[in-house]
């Protein structure tokens, strides 16, 4: 069978991945999707895959049908560095609107995480005349604020902290001592997925810069900068994608029409069904908040990868974090019906870990797929 709009087979992909893949010919073999619905994915022979490893990039799972009429209602309008969609223009109100703290901020919009942490940095530095740059998550664990501020010398620019790390007031702190920035970096969490617009808003701390990735365009490519004052600036500015842009805004109205709620309705489902999980072996525990989990195995163990690998056999696609942990990170648009289901594929991953060490048995499952 022709794989879908590529032109090639199921195994003339398998051979140009192995052939040209980033990773090498050793690589796990991904996914190739033929068709994708919601959370759920289809690949050319039609076996399915409920998606907990996207939910960071695509909060709204796939193909979302209110993403698509905007994107067609909006047609191909385009900015420059000097003319400015107006859904951009529109957009930058909205997030200054949704950021805690009053609207009194500015906003630059670009065309990915990775950029708009680039240009976050660029402001920090622009800011207070330094280079440096630490990231909070290569300090070291110990909590003592003083050793916070010590990290965060005169000589440093900015701070950039994941959004849920346990030390980010202390972070705030120790910026505001040395006259750094703290940049909130939350590319890698879609909105929403915390229980909140902004994962910050959990520890109550405000950043100086808020900085935003493709989750909050539905998976288009996006990104953006908030920053806590005007009186932060760039001093050249950037065009966001155009598409990004509208599909940015109506994650957000969707969001603010009930999915925010749904989201974490679907969170304290998640937790009543994976708090029933058990294994002797690997004795596993759910670490995270809301749908920003991870699934920590016994340390030491090394079983992520082939567990992963178990799971996406049992038709649940996971993302293995290390060779202990396993990240969860389901759709804001999952049903419970889906979590039931990845909570079933799991625990009969781990009954086969328990069986034989090593080896994946089989016993009944108490989810079955909605779609089965």
């Amino acid at each position: 069978m022709k794989a879908e709009k590529s032109g090639f087979t199921a195994d003339e992909l398998k051979h140009l991945y192995r052939r040209h893949g980033p990773m090498g010919p050793e690589a796990a073999e991904p996914v190739f999707v033929a068709k994708a619905e919601g959370a759920w994915l289809f690949d050319a022979a039609g076996r399915k895959f409920l998606d907990f490893a996207s939910g960071g990039s695509a909060p709204l799972g796939h193909s979302h049908p209110d993403i698509i009429a905007a994107l067609k209602r909006a047609g191909h309008r385009s900015g420059t560095d000097v003319t400015v969609a107006p859904d951009e223009i529109a957009l930058m109100h909205k997030l200054a609107e949704l950021a805690p703290g009053g609207m009194n901020r500015r906003v630059l919009v670009c065309d990915s995480g990775r950029e708009a942490l680039a240009r976050a940095i660029e402001l920090a530095r622009a800011a207070t005349g330094r280079s440096r740059v630490v990231y909070l998550s290569d300090l070291s664990d110990e909590s003592d604020t003083s050793d916070k501020r010590r990290a965060v010398s005169g000589d440093v620019a900015a701070v950039v902290a994941h959004p849920l790390d346990g030390r980010i007031q202390q972070a705030r702190a120790a910026c505001d001592a040395a006259g750094a920035l703290l940049i909130d970096d939350e590319t890698n969490i879609g909105p929403g997925a915390s229980g909140r617009m902004f994962a910050i808003e959990l520890s109550g701390t405000r950043p100086d810069v808020y900085v935003l990735g493709r989750g909050w365009a539905a998976g288009f490519p996006f990104g953006a900068c908030v920053t806590r004052s005007s009186t932060l600036r760039w001093e050249r500015g950037s065009s966001g994608n155009p598409v990004g842009c509208v599909a940015a805004l109506e994650v957000i109205r969707l969001l603010e029409s009930g999915l925010l709620e749904q989201g974490r309705r679907l969170a304290a489902n998640l937790d009543k069904q994976f708090e029933k999980l058990n294994s002797k072996r690997l004795t596993p525990a759910l670490w995270g908040v809301g749908l920003v989990r991870t699934l920590v195995l016994k340390a030491g163990t090394g079983a992520a990868t082939g567990f992963v690998g178990r799971c996406r056999e049992l038709g649940l696609l996971l993302t293995a974090l290390s060779g202990d942990t396993l990240a969860i990170r389901p759709a804001l648009v999952c049903t419970e019906q889906d979590v039931e289901f990845a909570a079933g594929v799991i625990e009969q991953v781990l009954a086969g870990f328990d069986k034989r060490a090593g080896v994946l048995g089989t016993v009944p499952m108490r989810g079955q797929s909605p779609k089965a």
